[in-house]
């Protein structure tokens, strides 16, 4: 087992290397140590504390991405069970856990920027107990007060999700978005990170497709232009979906095909370090097992349970126990964590897709109908002042 199982060398030093550095302590490293120890032996109980935070402000968004799970389970959450984080329930989570964590990687399945004063009492409160935060944004909102705000909040890193250089390329994707008003967003950042001498950050996430991989070289030359770390990745969310494949996944077959799995294969062969090195909170107040299955996958609300009762959770315990070598108590296992097909299980289900696993309708499954953000469970919802989080 490689020491951090993490597939992603333009972060990890970037974003785990300088949160140990700039905010690591004595009692962090030794919580760190038993959790790793703890990750390794697949322990279901655990004694130490996670040390990474997921943390999402807000369930609102401008845009609607075809492969996000607002738009793939719009019933997921909504009403009460979307809205925005509350300050006194993250002032709870930190008096309990905060010497223990390295990192707050502050976004979800809402725009960050939506609500930015939101978003940046969630910066200063982690900043005032040393802990590092990250945010991700498409950039579309980034005025030159909110550019200026951003960079002298303190925070330490800010992913730029811009998956395109002309609006045709750009909105395949992103749907609902103007490409100016992204690249513009971005590079506002850079122009105050340089005004201010600022040492934030400035990553360009750039999700290749079929649509924009013809782009990649340009994009590169952009990045070295404005001084800034472009990191390309795979578009993910269709697994055992073959149309899905069929309509994103670029045409030559080798390129960024991470998003495409045949039934009984599984992406990472190590065990899911969600389940013991982090904690995912969702603006609802409710945590979720995992970063991959957000929206279906909550256990435990934070308002009722303290953050060691949470960590612990009869649900966590058991889904600890799918990659657990060896026999293990008979009864059912959480989904869709018993069919997950990311990580190397030994017990359990088969691979399965969420849909499949959670007993939800699939994605469509007829190129002549699917059109990205409105088909079935893909639909796209009118504007209203609830959805776009005025």
């Amino acid at each position: 087992m490689r020491i951090l199982n993490y597939r992603n060398p333009g972060r990890l030093w970037r974003v785990y290397g300088r949160s140990v550095l700039r905010y690591g302590s004595p009692k962090k490293f030794l919580n760190a140590i038993r959790t790793e120890l703890a990750y390794r032996r697949r322990a279901d109980y655990v004694r130490s504390m996670p040390y990474v935070l997921f943390l999402e402000p807000l369930y609102y968004c401008n845009l609607d991405c075809p492969l996000c799970d607002r738009q793939i389970f719009p019933d997921a959450r909504h009403g009460a069970d979307a809205g925005k984080l509350s300050m006194e329930l993250y002032d709870g989570l930190l008096e309990e856990a905060g010497d223990y964590l390295f990192q707050c990687q502050i976004y979800g399945q809402g725009e960050p920027l939506l609500d930015w004063a939101r978003t940046r009492q969630i910066i200063e409160k982690s900043h005032r107990r040393r802990i590092f935060t990250l945010m991700s944004t498409n950039c579309t909102l980034v005025k030159p007060r909110i550019a200026e705000e951003v960079v002298a909040s303190g925070l330490d890193h800010v992913v730029c999700a811009v998956d395109g250089l002309t609006q045709e390329t750009y909105e395949r994707y992103r749907t609902g978005g103007s490409v100016d008003d992204a690249l513009l967003g971005m590079r506002r950042f850079v122009d105050e990170k340089r005004r201010q001498r600022s040492r934030i950050e400035i990553e360009w996430q750039f999700l290749v497709h079929r649509y924009n991989v013809h782009e990649m070289g340009l994009a590169r030359s952009i990045a070295d232009d404005l001084g800034i770390f472009i990191r390309f990745a795979p578009l993910r969310g269709m697994e055992f979906h073959t149309h899905l494949q069929d309509y994103w996944l670029p045409e030559d077959g080798t390129t960024f095909q991470d998003g495409k799995l045949d039934i009984g294969q599984i992406n990472s062969r190590y065990p899911c370090y969600f389940l013991w090195r982090s904690l995912v909170l969702n603006s609802n107040g409710k945590m979720a097992r995992c970063l991959i299955y957000q929206n279906v996958a909550e256990y435990a609300s934070l308002e009722e349970m303290s953050v060691r009762e949470i960590y612990n959770h009869p649900s966590v315990r058991r889904a600890r126990q799918l990659f657990r070598k060896g026999p293990v108590p008979e009864g059912d296992f959480p989904s869709p964590c018993n069919n997950c097909s990311f990580y190397g299980r030994e017990h359990g289900g088969p691979n399965m897709d969420k849909h499949s696993s959670l007993h939800r309708p699939p994605p469509p499954t007829s190129l002549g109908t699917f059109v990205p953000s409105d088909a079935l469970s893909y639909r796209r919802k009118p504007k209203t002042q609830e959805t776009v989080g005025v």
